[in-house]
C-alpha cells in the first residue's frame, strides 16, 4: 500500500506533463478562430512556428534530461522529483502572458525542461521503489495519469481561452512542488549504493513489509551494482556493454518516434482538419486521448504478463495498419496534404475576434468517419507500447550505479529524434504529400517489429539492480 501511495504522489507530476503535451491542440483550435492574447492584442504564427510549439518542448527536454541525470546522483531521487516542475511552472506563466511567438516558444522550452527532468527523475524513482512483479504496471500508471492531464486540458479548452487554460497547468505544477514532499521518501536503492544501508533498510521495510528478507535484497542490489572494471557514473557510459544497450534504446526510440507517436499527440487538431474530418475537432481530440488512456489501462494488465517485447510488437503492428489505412484514405479522397490550409489559418493576420471557416473537399461525408477511426486506432496502438515502453525499458536496462546517467543520455537521444519528427511534420507533408507522410510512419512501424524481436531484451519480472 505504501508503494502505491508513493506512486500516486509522484504521478501528479505526470499530469503536468500531459497538460504540457496536449496544450498545442487547445491553442490551435482557438487561434484559427480568434487570435487574441490575454491583453487583447493579435498573435500570428507561421507553419514553422506552429510546428515549433510541439518540437520546442522536446528541445527543452534535452538540457532537462542531462540536468536530471546530474541531480539524481547529487541530491538524490526524492529532491530531484520535487524540483522538476519549477521550470515548467515558469514557462506556463510566460505562455499565458505571451504577446508574440518568441514568448510562446521560450515558455514551451521551459516546459520542455520540466518534461525532460520528469522523464528521467520520476521513471528512475518508480523503477527503484516498487516490487519487480509490478514494476511495469507501476510505470504505465504514469502514462495513464499523463493522458488524463491531456484530456483535462483539452476539455478545459472547450470553455476557456488558451491563455487561461495554461494557468491551470501552472497551478498543478505548483501543487506538485508543495504537496508531493509530504509523501515521498528517498529511493532505498540509491541509499544502498551510496553506502547508507541503515536508512535503506528502514525504507525497504516499509516498502516490502515485515516478512521480506531485506538483508538479501540489499546484498543482491549491491552485487548487481559492482562493475568488474571498477567504473561508475558517467565514466561507465563508455564501456562496451553500456554503449550496446544505449544503441539498442536509440534504435527503439527511432522506430517509435518516426512512426508518428508524438506527432499525432501534438498535432491532433491539425491532422484531423487537413484530413477533412466531419466531426468536431476538439471532441475528436478528447476521444483520441481517451483511447490513449484505454490503451494504457490495457497495457497495465499485459505488460508484466506477456512482457515488454510482445506488447511492442502488438503496438507497432496496429500502428502499421492504422497509418497505412489513413494514408490510403487520404490518397483516394485526394485531400492533397498541402500545408497551405494551415498557412492561411495561422500565418495570415486576422482582425481581433475575427473567424476563419474551413472548407474541405476530402470526399463524401459518408466516409468522413474514416480518418477519425484511423487516428483513434493510432492512439490505442501507440499507447499499447510504442509510446510508453521506451521510457519504461530505459531505466530497466541499467543498474542503479549508472541508471540516472545512462537514462538521461538515452532520453536525450530520443528527445532529439522527437524534435526532428515534430519539426519535419510540415516539410515532410509538403514533399511526400499527406498520404505519403502516413505511409512513411506505417513503414517505420513495420520495420520496428523485427527490430523489437531481434534486439530488445525482455526485462519483465527480472531484477534490474
Amino acid at each position: 500500500m505504501f508503494q502505491i501511495l508513493l506512486l500516486l504522489a509522484g504521478s501528479l507530476s505526470y499530469m503536468v506533463a500531459g497538460m504540457f503535451v496536449a496544450w498545442p491542440n487547445v491553442f490551435i483550435a482557438h487561434i484559427i478562430q480568434n487570435n487574441s492574447t490575454i491583453f487583447n492584442t493579435q498573435l500570428h504564427l507561421t507553419d514553422s512556428e506552429t510546428d515549433m510549439l510541439g518540437s520546442m518542448i522536446f528541445l527543452g527536454s534535452l538540457p532537462g534530461f542531462l540536468l536530471a541525470g546530474w541531480l539524481l546522483d547529487t541530491i538524490g531521487r526524492r529532491w530531484s522529483v520535487l524540483v522538476t516542475a519549477l521550470p515548467g511552472a515558469l514557462g506556463s506563466l510566460l505562455i499565458g502572458f505571451s504577446l508574440n511567438p518568441p514568448m510562446l516558444l521560450v515558455g514551451r522550452f521551459l516546459e520542455g525542461i520540466t518534461f525532460g527532468m520528469l522523464g528521467v527523475a520520476v521513471r528512475t524513482y518508480a523503477s527503484e521503489i516498487v516490487d519487480t512483479t509490478i514494476r511495469g504496471t507501476a510505470s504505465v500508471m504514469y502514462n495513464v495519469v499523463m493522458n488524463m492531464g491531456s484530456v483535462a486540458i483539452i476539455g478545459l479548452g472547450i470553455k476557456l481561452s488558451w491563455y487561461y487554460v495554461v494557468f491551470v497547468s501552472f497551478a498543478v505544477a505548483l501543487l506538485h512542488c508543495f504537496l508531493v514532499a509530504v509523501f515521498l521518501v528517498e529511493s532505498p536503492t540509491y541509499l544502498a549504493v551510496k553506502n547508507r544501508e541503515a536508512e535503506a533498510t528502514v525504507i525497504l521495510r516499509r516498502l516490502r513489509g515485515p516478512n521480506a528478507d531485506i538483508k538479501e535484497e540489499l546484498r543482491i542490489l549491491k552485487m548487481m551494482n559492482q562493475r568488474g572494471d571498477g567504473t561508475s557514473g558517467w565514466g561507465a557510459l563508455i564501456k562496451r556493454d553500456v554503449i550496446k544497450n544505449i544503441l539498442v534504446m536509440f534504435g527503439l526510440s527511432m522506430m517509435c518516434n518516426f512512426s508518428g507517436v508524438q506527432v499525432m499527440k501534438m498535432n491532433t487538431v491539425r491532422i484531423l482538419v487537413t484530413a477533412g474530418l466531419g466531426f468536431d475537432e476538439t471532441v475528436s481530440t478528447i476521444m483520441f486521448n481517451l483511447l490513449l488512456i484505454a490503451g494504457n489501462v490495457t497495457i497495465m494488465y499485459l505488460l508484466d504478463r506477456i512482457g515488454r517485447r510482445r506488447c511492442l510488437v502488438l503496438s507497432l503492428l496496429l500502428l502499421t495498419i492504422a497509418n497505412s489505412c489513413f494514408g490510403t484514405y487520404v490518397f483516394l479522397t485526394d485531400s492533397g496534404g498541402s500545408p497551405a490550409m494551415m498557412e492561411v489559418a495561422l500565418g495570415t493576420p486576422l482582425e481581433v475576434n475575427s473567424t476563419m471557416i474551413y472548407q474541405s473537399d476530402a470526399g463524401s461525408a459518408s466516409w468522413s468517419w474514416v480518418p477519425l477511426m484511423c487516428v483513434l486506432m493510432i492512439a490505442f496502438g501507440q499507447s499499447l507500447g510504442a509510446g510508453p515502453i521506451p521510457y519504461i525499458l530505459t531505466p530497466e536496462y541499467f543498474p542503479t550505479v549508472i541508471r540516472s546517467q545512462a537514462t538521461s543520455v538515452c532520453l536525450l537521444l530520443g528527445g532529439l529524434q522527437n524534435v526532428a519528427a515534430l519539426q519535419l511534420y510540415s516539410p515532410m507533408q509538403a514533399s511526400l504529400t499527406q498520404a505519403g507522410l502516413y505511409w512513411t510512419y506505417g513503414l517505420v512501424a513495420a520495420v520496428g517489429i523485427p527490430y523489437s524481436l531481434l534486439f530488445v531484451k525482455e526485462t519483465a519480472g527480472r531484477r534490474v539492480g
